[in-house]
């Protein structure tokens, strides 16, 4: 039996649980780490301590070459930072979050935890551990235990088991590796038959919210002002072949739930209320979902929207949204609910390439839509992705002719590449463990310097000069800056608590704006 003390009478019950995220997201611009305050906040809920150590750059900075130059200056200041910090707090469990290209990065860290908090027991999660449960563990590895799937109820067991000395093979949802088998160890996965209003909103108070709700253009991209990301559902119904989200599916259900499988949403009343309370305890402007696909359940977002209409939030939101999940008249809804801006993932320009990528999408939903966005004053962003497999110079002439009829408010041309987890990457050559690091570079770069595994495009067109000069002509300026003109978002400025900050924060919008452009 693999014990982890000595016993059953819970120990350390005094100590705080920390969570960590990797140097590498504190770059983020202003980007909360959503995923430890849910994690955090249901911790608080059972009665254990936690503490989000999420190190923040003092002096934000726009992401232009100078901030690529010295990137890795940046990322050992802010690890010094983390490392300083969980010093100085009576822990006996840390979990750190750990996107595929973080392993590295991770791993790294592990080992200088250990140097300081050598009892310490480390726990990596996030979306590798779930798709890879067994790639952090070893007879090496500082890293103690992982767990796999949505971390709420798996951590607080592991918490729990470690402070008790009990049987963590008992446990679902979490991996180690036993010293005594020379074994890593698998449990079964968590089963998540539990609604996500049962699940406390996110640790606010666990982060400095001064700095996250700063005015900025990076969560409603584009748009100036005082805004918090939010999550109203879990998983993703679609199958594209680029996204991990397939994969993911299977640890992100209840049973029993059939509509839209794979996917669990919160309560209009539980969503509204939650916004409520930033506003009136951080004093935010706006929002934006974090969801992959907010539009999913027409029922969820009219209640949503009605609540945010009947109440007079004069708050503006934004959301990422599929073609054929939206029409005219949920837009319209929507719009009044204060809805400026709708991300969809229009991919490429013809239904044979949408139906190889699995999009679920036709060319004429992505022209209906944006023809009704466009009507009802809604800023639509258009994400198009090239270098996918196959892919010809006739594809992406389609792209340009596509977007020159659209007329996105926005575009962003993604370079693919080929993440494990996804469809595409098990069809390729994969990435070795010690590849995954180079996720983290420029994608575009990866394709010309290294073809035979992140080049999948049939023709020989540069994709960096393709998607540098596509934006840049796309992204033209009125459609940019006529948000400043919007009447709901004037009103949600003229309500705004915080108007001294927008002035104080300009600054970031110019520099970001001349950065684009220029």
């Amino acid at each position: 039996m693999i014990m982890v003390g000595a016993s059953s009478k819970i120990q350390n019950e005094d100590k705080t649980v920390v969570l960590v995220s990797p140097p590498s997201r504190m770059m983020n611009h202003y980007r909360p780490p959503l995923a430890l305050m849910y994690i955090s906040g249901y911790l608080k809920q059972q009665g254990i301590k936690t503490q989000i150590v999420d190190s923040i750059m003092e002096n934000e900075i726009v992401r232009d070459e100078s901030f690529y130059c010295n990137k890795n200056n940046f990322l050992n200041t802010i690890e010094d930072q983390t490392i300083k910090k969980i010093s100085e707090i009576d822990t006996d469990v840390i979990g750190i979050t750990c996107y595929t290209p973080e392993v590295d990065e991770v791993e790294h860290l592990a080992k200088r935890i250990k140097q300081v908090k050598p009892k310490a027991k480390i726990v990596a999660g996030g979306i590798h551990p779930t798709l890879y449960p067994d790639d952090l563990l070893g007879p090496n590895s500082d890293i103690d235990f992982v767990i796999f799937g949505e971390g709420e109820i798996s951590l607080h067991e592991l918490v729990l088991a470690i402070r008790s000395g009990k049987d963590i093979r008992e446990l679902k949802g979490v991996g180690f590796y036993d010293d005594l088998t020379c074994k890593k160890v698998i449990t079964d996965r968590q089963l998540l038959d539990y609604e996500l209003d049962s699940i406390s909103c996110p640790d606010y108070e666990g982060i400095d919210m001064d700095y996250y709700t700063n005015a900025s253009p990076y969560a409603i991209r584009g748009v100036f002002t005082r805004s918090m990301y939010l999550s109203a559902s879990r998983g993703c119904p679609s199958a594209c072949t680029f996204c991990v989200a397939p994969e993911l599916r299977d640890f992100n259900f209840a049973s029993g739930i059939k509509k839209n499988a794979g996917v669990r949403l919160r309560t209009p009343k539980h969503l509204f209320e939650e916004v409520a309370f930033l506003k009136e305890n951080y004093k935010i402007d706006s929002f934006y979902f974090i969801d992959d696909l907010f539009t999913l359940d027409e029922q969820m977002v009219s209640g949503f929207c009605e609540l945010m209409i009947q109440n007079k939030m004069n708050l503006v939101w934004g959301c990422s949204s599929k073609v054929n999940t939206v029409d005219f008249k949920s837009l319209k809804l929507m719009k009044a609910a204060g809805c400026i801006q709708l991300d969809f993932g229009v991919e490429k320009a013809s239904d044979e390439q949408m139906k190889l990528l699995k999009k679920g999408t036709k060319v004429r939903e992505v022209k209906e839509t944006f023809k009704n966005c466009h009507e009802l004053g809604i800023r639509a962003f258009a994400n198009m992705l090239i270098n996918t497999p196959g892919e010809t110079e006739q594809d992406l002439k389609d792209i340009v002719d596509l977007l020159e009829e659209i007329k996105p408010n926005i575009v962003s041309i993604n370079t693919f590449t080929p993440y494990p987890g996804t469809e595409i990457f098990a069809s390729t050559q994969g990435l070795s463990r010690e590849e995954y690091p180079l996720l983290m570079e420029n994608p575009s770069k990866l394709a010309a310097e290294r073809p035979n595994k992140f080049r999948f495009a049939k023709h020989n067109v540069n994709l960096e000069e393709f998607a540098s000069r596509e934006m840049k002509r796309h992204n033209k300026i009125y459609p940019n800056v006529s948000i400043f003109f919007n009447p709901k978002y004037i009103r949600s400025l003229w309500h705004s608590q915080r108007k001294l900050n927008y002035t104080i924060q300009t600054n970031i919008l110019v520099r970001e704006f001349i950065n684009q452009k220029f």
